[in-house]
């Protein structure tokens, strides 16, 4: 059975949230790249890719809570298991799952907190997930843009194309017009021209935004620096004083 949460201190308690590893099933990420892994001693620790400017926080959660990392891990191995055999199989395991998690207060899904579409066929399955369920909002960022182009979705799917990853082209060619970038404080998406996102409403409008990089960054990096600086003034842990700021 596919495991499902429910909204955090981010998103509101009516949102449905699916996870898969993250990395492992991100194919266009670059720079945000980063993986947990068990190593020989059975610890498990996070391993930026090659690329990496500013880690993904999925992987660090990962790498921080066993049971994370474990219903990650087995929601990937149970889709993997379905996708054998074909689209409606998968489709038919994650809409089981919404029906079951699902309460009366539920009007968003949020797929991928962590992960991403790693192919065709498992987006195919999440898409038919969205016909069937014409009563909930799902949403998602992605950098696996290439598997969207030319791809007709349903009105209650909100796709936002995530910058910095191997695709990042076909959004500077258009084919995206909502997209998110990860920026290291206000000023950078001021100068930008972008609005800041605190709680995913921006994945539901019509124009590109900014995210704020945050979690734990690769020490001695540009991401870790700045991130020491709005700590310094007043942010801890993705938050201050006054307001939330968005999961890079």
């Amino acid at each position: 059975m596919l495991k499902f949460s429910k909204g955090n201190a981010k998103l509101s308690k009516g949102t449905l949230i699916f996870n898969l590893p993250a990395g492992k099933t991100c194919p266009g990420a670059s720079l945000c790249k980063a993986f947990a892994v068990k190593g020989a001693d059975g610890r498990t620790k996070v391993q930026d890719g090659s690329e990496t400017v500013f880690r993904c926080f999925a992987a660090s959660s990962e790498a921080q809570y066993p049971a994370t990392f474990a219903a990650r891990a087995s929601n990937l191995e149970t889709i993997v298991q379905a996708l054998r055999d074909g689209v409606d199989a998968a489709a038919d395991l994650i809409n089981n799952g919404i029906q079951i998690n699902r309460t009366k207060h539920t009007k968003l899904v949020r797929i991928h907190e962590s992960g991403d579409f790693f192919n065709l066929a498992y987006l195919l399955a999440w898409i038919k997930v969205a016909e069937q369920n014409p009563d909930l909002k799902f949403y998602c960022y992605s950098k696996s843009l290439d598997l969207f182009v030319n791809q007709e979705l349903p009105s209650n799917f909100y796709l936002t194309a995530s910058y910095g990853g191997r695709f990042d082209h076909l959004i500077d060619e258009g084919f995206f017009t909502r997209y998110s970038k990860v920026v290291m404080n206000d000023k950078e998406a001021e100068d930008l021209g972008l609005e800041v996102d605190h709680d995913d409403s921006h994945c539901f409008g019509d124009q590109p935004f900014a995210l704020l990089v945050h979690g734990t960054q690769p020490k001695g990096s540009i991401a870790a620096a700045k991130l020491k600086e709005r700590k310094a003034q007043g942010a801890f842990g993705g938050y201050n004083s006054k307001r939330k700021v968005a999961v890079a």
